[in-house]
């Protein structure tokens, strides 16, 4: 007894219609979507071999190049020990690529599940709402930092920070950082602009880099106003919208992202052995992210770009510095961080006394002074603090009497 598919008996039905002179072969071509000559053919096999002339020839057998048991156990070898952590997805591309061996992934899940050393992973569903991405490119920067065990104990603790087009999902700006802090990330934003331009709007999170979170002082908390971080500061001079997510879903394409890179980056990161800050920051730009981009960016649904020029004459430097103000001394002088510098007269003033200006630290750690908009020349001073004491060695009747006199 020939055993048929629903398709195979489906086919012995129409040829024997035709066989029966009750549909030509012109229309049963057209009910089978075969051409005419395979119709012939098949009636040809039919009327030859009766039922079984409908059932393939290649049925039931391997194709030439079907995978072979060594080639199975050469896929799990390489699932277990070199590519030990790759998707399925992540694998089949590296088994492509570099390996040479040609198949699909889930002829990979397959192998996988049948030598046992691939469990399927149950995936819960989850509620999300959905948020229409940007039209255009350049409009919202989606930035944040990833606290993730990227070198798996080979080398030291690191942070990936990174930014992602939210109409596009390229990743336009990432490093690898050994401290996650304002300057750090001014310096990927920095990056960002030097690559694409002036965003319209940034999506971060509430940390301390970006929002002031902290309680200050009677005044602030009657008024309901902070003051702006150091990074907001930079953003708000360029003239670029800084929008908050309160919870880490709002920022979910960022979030997926980085979700991505611990599961690709770090396999790749161990494949190729990387084990320090420079060598897994030149991988993460020369390899990782230009695959990465071509493979998972998509196009936006409006054409052009939002990004803008920086401005002629803009020095973005001086933007993307700290900033605090001081207050000069009756000597010319200001202390900052620890520190104190002498301010030189120019040819517009010869003191400064009491006059307010703005210390600009650069990203470098190297320092200016502006007092209205102007570079003021300083130097770098020793200069030692003169330290009061009571006089303890003082009996106490005479300390009381010198202070009762005064």
């Amino acid at each position: 007894m020939v055993n048929l598919t629903m398709k195979e008996a489906h086919r012995y039905k129409v040829i024997s219609e035709v066989k029966e002179g009750y549909l030509k072969v012109r229309e049963a071509a057209g009910i089978l979507g075969l051409s005419q000559r395979q119709i012939y053919r098949i009636k040809g096999r039919v009327e030859k071999e009766g039922i079984e002339g409908v059932i393939h020839k290649s049925k039931g057998k391997n194709a030439p190049r079907w995978l072979t048991e060594k080639i199975r156990e050469k896929i799990d070898h390489f699932y277990k020990t070199k590519y030990r952590g790759f998707n399925l997805t992540h694998l089949t591309e590296y088994l492509n690529d570099d390996e040479g061996i040609k198949v699909s992934r889930e002829s990979v899940r397959q192998i996988l599940l049948g030598k046992e050393s691939y469990v399927k992973k149950r995936r819960y569903p989850k509620h999300r709402r959905w948020r229409e991405p940007s039209e255009r490119e350049g409009q919202m920067i989606q930035f944040d930092t990833s606290d993730h065990d990227w070198l798996e104990g080979r080398g030291p603790k690191l942070y990936l920070i990174g930014g992602v087009d939210d109409a596009t999902s390229n990743v336009t700006g990432a490093k690898f950082v050994l401290t996650d802090g304002v300057r750090q990330n001014m310096e990927v934003f920095w990056g960002i602009i030097r690559r694409k331009g002036i965003p319209l709007s940034v999506y971060v999170d509430c940390g301390s880099n970006f929002k002031t979170t902290r309680h200050e002082g009677m005044e602030y908390q009657l008024k309901g106003e902070y003051p702006s971080t150091q990074f907001a500061r930079a953003l708000e001079e360029l003239g670029v919208r800084m929008i908050y997510a309160y919870s880490p879903q709002a920022k979910g394409r960022v979030e997926r992202k980085f979700g991505v890179f611990q599961d690709r980056l770090c396999s790749e990161l161990r494949l190729h052995n990387i084990s320090t800050l420079e060598e897994a920051n030149r991988y993460l730009w020369e390899k990782f992210i230009p695959k990465h981009n071509r493979m998972f960016s998509r196009p936006a649904k409006e054409g052009g770009t939002a990004y803008r020029p920086s401005p002629k004459g803009l020095v973005l430097k001086d933007i993307f510095c700290l900033k605090e103000e001081r207050t000069v001394a009756g000597d010319n002088t200001i202390s900052y961080q620890g520190k104190s510098f002498q301010i030189l007269p120019n040819e517009y003033r010869l003191s400064f006394f009491k006059a307010k200006v703005e210390v600009h630290e650069y990203l470098d750690g190297s320092i200016n002074i502006f007092y209205q908009g102007k570079k003021l020349k300083h130097k770098p001073i020793s200069k030692e603090k003169i330290k009061s004491f009571l006089p303890s060695v003082i009996e106490q009747k005479d300390y009381e009497l010198i202070t009762a006199n005064h």
